[in-house]
């Protein structure tokens, strides 16, 4: 398996269609002239055709994306979808083979990484609960202070070390042998089936279909399979304003992924989620919503807990809901979004015995 290129350049567009780049122009120079012309009339901006999507189940649609290269391309620029068989990159495939490979050939992986993190600080705890465990006997046998500080002393030097040591350390390679089940896998020239497909969310299908002309579907045929014909507001209003957040946030340079294991509707990452953990959670309210604090607090100690900040986003219609229906079945999805208004506050819980003030 060939070397991934660096975070820097694999993610270095933020969106599915990016600027044509073009050589610097000397104005002086024919040559200069020549090949600038060429290379205008002969790139492109990275997406030749558009992304074929697929639908399946009626109840509640599943958008997803099959195709490989399209599926890396959506991840790569703006981390679309998720992987129905993975974390968030669609990395399946990539994992099965390292598996299945020979034992010289293991590469790593997001969920490898990820676990083999949560090994090493494991162990880390479980040195500082040695430590802690060797000053409380220390403390039963009657030690003085200088010894409890030079204890505590040589204890916060070893764990320095022994957490520099951690930092260098690789990921281990498993030795994995291939199962019965495991046959199923390969096709009858011997290359590993592609099982695992990019699942799009409602809001990122609209997104790619209406903001951008990305995927092969109109706006108008997306709504269509997901909500079929509305007969009244409320049976679009949900996914309305799901959008308008969505794109809200988007258009501010925010990554917008899924808040789904955190309660709330979205994340927003400054970069992405291979570069960085989410800042901030995303709840999508009305603006009559009326809550009670149980309600607030039993969410914000969800988010509090993951060191995230918890967002209240308030989504307004400035226009009857006989218009936007009356749009809505017209296709006017420009007037029906530019119709909403977002506000947002940002909650934090109370604690009483940190806050006295």
């Amino acid at each position: 398996m060939g070397k991934r290129k660096p975070s820097a350049a694999r993610y270095r567009y933020p969106l599915p269609i990016h600027p044509i780049e073009l050589p610097p122009l000397i104005p002086h120079n024919p040559i200069s002239w020549i090949y600038w012309t060429y290379c205008y009339f002969t790139s492109v901006n990275g997406l030749t055709d558009k992304i074929h999507v697929e639908f399946f189940n009626d109840q509640y649609v599943h958008i997803v994306v099959r195709d490989d290269t399209q599926m890396i391309y959506l991840w790569e620029h703006g981390f679309f979808g998720t992987g129905q068989l993975s974390r968030s990159e669609p990395t399946w495939k990539n994992r099965t083979d390292n598996r299945l490979a020979d034992s010289d050939s293991h590469g790593k992986t997001l969920e490898k990484v990820t676990q083999h993190r949560r090994l090493l600080r494991l162990e880390f705890k479980k040195q500082r609960e040695q430590m802690e465990q060797e000053l409380l006997e220390l403390r039963r046998n009657g030690g003085t202070i200088e010894q409890e500080k030079e204890l505590i002393e040589q204890q916060r030097k070893s764990l320095r070390e022994y957490k520099s040591q951690q930092s260098f350390t690789e990921v281990a390679p498993q030795e994995e042998t291939i199962r019965d089940i495991d046959l199923l896998l390969f096709t009858d020239d011997g290359k590993i089936k592609q099982l695992e497909s990019l699942e799009l969310m409602p809001a990122e299908a609209m997104f790619l279909t209406f903001a951008l002309p990305v995927l092969d579907i109109t706006a108008k045929d997306l709504t269509r399979r997901l909500m079929g014909s509305p007969e009244s507001y409320a049976d679009i209003h949900e996914f309305i304003s799901q959008y308008v957040v969505y794109h809200h946030y988007r258009s501010h340079g925010w990554c917008v992924r899924s808040g789904v294991k955190f309660g709330c509707d979205y994340l927003l990452y400054q970069r992405g989620p291979p570069l960085e953990h989410a800042e901030f959670c995303i709840r999508i309210l009305d603006s009559n919503d009326i809550k009670d604090y149980n309600w607030y607090s039993s969410l914000a100690r969800v988010v509090a807990g993951a060191n995230k900040t918890y967002v209240l986003c308030y989504v307004e219609n400035l226009r009857s809901p006989e218009t936007i229906l009356r749009w809505w079945h017209q296709g006017n999805y420009r007037s029906i979004f530019s119709s909403y208004k977002v506000g947002e506050i940002t909650y934090r819980r109370w604690i009483p015995g940190k806050n006295r003030e």
